[in-house]
C-alpha cells in the first residue's frame, strides 16, 4: 500500500471506530525547522484541544509489518485515554489561566522564517526564542500549543511579557541539568565512542571533556542557556570563559576556553553532528559561541 493510500485508509478506519458524531481529518502540520508532517486529527464537538497523530512514522511501522488494525487501535486508545483523566475536558485557554504554563524554546531563525512571520519571538544571536503554552507534562510526554501572533493579540499581551513569564516558568518547570558528557551517556547506557565524530574525539582527547547543558527531561533543553544567571553559573563550574556548541534544540555542549582551542575545529565538530547525527527538526545552528565572563556576554565567533 502506497503512502497516500495508507493515509486515506487510516482516516476511514479511525472514523469507523466512533459511533458518535466525530470528524477525522488529515492536515499538514509545520513543525520546527519548517518540517512538514501529516497529522490525523479527531474532532469531537465540545472538545477544543485534540492530540495530533503523525502518520509518517506510523507508515514506517506499517511497512515494517505492523497491521493497520493495530495502528488504528493505538490511535483510538490514545485519543480516549487523553480524555479519561478529564485533564483536557476543562482546559482553559484564557490568558489568566495560562500565564503560569507559558514556556520558551530556542530554535533556528534561518530555518523557521515562515513560521516566525506568524509567531511572536525574540531574536537571539542567529536563533529565535519562541513561546508555548504547556497543556500537559507528565510521564506520557508533553502536550503544548505554540503561541501565535493571533493568540498573543487575543490575550492582549506582548512579546516582552511573554518572555518574562516564560523565563520564570521554564526554569521552574524544566530545571537545568549540567553534567560532564560521559556522565550523561552513562545514565542512558550509551557507548559515547560509537557516536562521537572523529573531530569530537580529537577535541575530547586534547582537553577536559565537554559538559552537556539541558533540562531535566532532555527535550528542548537548549533554551536552558537563556535562564537567568545560567551562563555565569556555567562559567563558575568551568573556571571562566567557555564556548557554546549548539548540538541540537535539546541540548548544547560547553567547552572551557581556558586552554588553547582551535575554534575552526569546534565549528567543524558542530557541523559534523548536525549533518550526521541529528534529525532535521532537531537542528539548531552550525555556529559556535563564546561566553565572556567579565562582560557577561555571549557572542558568535567568526
Amino acid at each position: 500500500m502506497k503512502y497516500f493510500e495508507f493515509i486515506d485508509e487510516m482516516a476511514k478506519r479511525v472514523k469507523m471506530c466512533f459511533d458518535k458524531e466525530v470528524s477525522v481529518e488529515v492536515h499538514k502540520v509545520v513543525k520546527n525547522n519548517s518540517m512538514e508532517y501529516d497529522s490525523l486529527i479527531i474532532n469531537e464537538p465540545g472538545r477544543n484541544v485534540t492530540p495530533n497523530f503523525y502518520l509518517q512514522g506510523m507508515y514506517s511501522r506499517y511497512v515494517d509489518g505492523i497491521g493497520l488494525d493495530s495502528l488504528v487501535s493505538e490511535i483510538v486508545q490514545k485519543y480516549e485515554s487523553a480524555y479519561d483523566s478529564e485533564k483536557y475536558e476543562n482546559l482553559s485557554l484564557d490568558y489568566a489561566d495560562c500565564q503560569e504554563k507559558i514556556v520558551m524554546r530556542l530554535i533556528s531563525f534561518e530555518k523557521n522564517k515562515k513560521m516566525l512571520e506568524e509567531t511572536p519571538y525574540i531574536p537571539f544571536l542567529d536563533m529565535a526564542v519562541v513561546f508555548y503554552f504547556l497543556a500537559d507534562n507528565d510521564q506520557n510526554g508533553i502536550a503544548s500549543i505554540r503561541i501565535t501572533n493571533e493568540i498573543m493579540n487575543d490575550w492582549k499581551t506582548d512579546v516582552k511579557e511573554l518572555y518574562t513569564l516564560a523565563s520564570d516558568n521554564s526554569k521552574r518547570i524544566f530545571e537545568e541539568k549540567v553534567m560532564p558528557m560521559s556522565k550523561m551517556f552513562e545514565e542512558f547506557n550509551i557507548d559515547i565512542s560509537k557516536i562521537r565524530s572523529e573531530e569530537a574525539n580529537r577535541i575530547y582527547e586534547e582537553r577536559s571533556e565537554p559538559y552537556v547543558v539541558t533540562n531535566n527531561i532532555g527535550i528542548n533543553g537548549a533554551s536552558v542557556i537563556l535562564y537567568p544567571d545560567m551562563l555565569r553559573e556555567i562559567a563558575a563550574k568551568l573556571g571562566g570563559d567557555f564556548y557554546v556548541l549548539p548540538s541540537s534544540i535539546h541540548e548544547v555542549l560547553v567547552v572551557s576556553a581556558s586552554e588553547n582551542v582551535d575554534e575552526k575545529s569546534l565549528k567543524k565538530m558542530v557541523e559534523d553532528i548536525n549533518r550526521n547525527y541529528l534529525l532535521p527538526d532537531e537542528y539548531l545552528s552550525d555556529n559556535v559561541y563564546k561566553y565572556n565572563l567579565i562582560y557577561n556576554s555571549l557572542e558568535m565567533i567568526a
